[in-house]
C-alpha cells in the first residue's frame, strides 16, 4: 500500500489531479474560499526546493483547477474535500493560467 492510499487520497503518485467549482449563485464565494485555502495550506512549510504549479482553466460551467503530480500529492487533502479527481496531463499548459 503506497503512502497516498494509506492517507485515503485517490491520488496516485505522479498523477495529476482536477478541481472543478461549478458557475452558478455561489461560484464567487467559493472560488474565493478555494483560494484562500490554497495560499493558506501553501504558507505551512513543506518542501522548499520543490515547487507545487496549479493551473486554471475556463471551463464551460466554471473554473477547473489542475494540480501537477508534486501539489497534487501536497494538498491531496484539499482536493479530497473539494471533490477533485484524476486528470490527464494536459495537453499544452501554454494555455492554461498558473495561478500557484
Amino acid at each position: 500500500m503506497g503512502i497516498s492510499e494509506q492517507r485515503g487520497s485517490a491520488i496516485a503518485a505522479g498523477q495529476w489531479a482536477c478541481v472543478q467549482i461549478p458557475q452558478g449563485r455561489v461560484f464567487g464565494p467559493s472560488y474565493r474560499t478555494f483560494m484562500s485555502m490554497v495560499h493558506a495550506e501553501h504558507c505551512i512549510p513543506y518542501d522548499p526546493k520543490t515547487e507545487y504549479p496549479i493551473y486554471s482553466v475556463p471551463a464551460g460551467d466554471g473554473i477547473c483547477f489542475v494540480f501537477s503530480p508534486p501539489a497534487a500529492q501536497r494538498f491531496s487533502k484539499l482536493i479530497k474535500f473539494w471533490g477533485g479527481i484524476p486528470f490527464q496531463v494536459p495537453e499544452n499548459l501554454k494555455l492554461v493560467r498558473r495561478v500557484l
